[in-house]
């Protein structure tokens, strides 16, 4: 593949699928195509949003996390549990697990 081409969406994916395949690095990929390693991210990027509605990685929703009985008990009350968000621009915050839904809903929605 030579820099500086206009790939078709098709041409795109196909080198994504290839890449999977491969089981090389990006890094090694791109060398070995001859692209750019940014375009080839920006193509990742864009083929996972296509067909899974996200970038790699990312979570379209939380999943429930359920403590069983027998943990709670050995954690000493002086002790607090916490929830973490972890920002995609890096933010993290820490919240109680006394926090509200209706808070971490708004701390969610920022």
């Amino acid at each position: 593949m030579k820099k500086n081409q206009k790939y078709t969406q098709e041409e795109m994916y196909m080198a994504i699928e290839l890449w999977k395949e491969s089981g090389i690095s990006q890094k090694n990929y791109c060398i070995q195509n001859n692209l750019s390693l940014n375009t080839f991210k920006y193509w990742l990027n864009k083929y996972y949003k296509d067909r899974h509605g996200s970038k790699p990685g990312a979570s379209k929703s939380f999943i429930p996390v359920h403590i069983p009985q027998t943990i709670t008990t050995h954690i000493p009350e002086s002790h607090t549990m916490m929830i973490t968000i972890n920002y995609p621009n890096g933010v993290v915050v820490n919240c109680p697990s006394a926090t509200s839904i209706e808070q971490l809903r708004e701390l969610i929605k920022l």
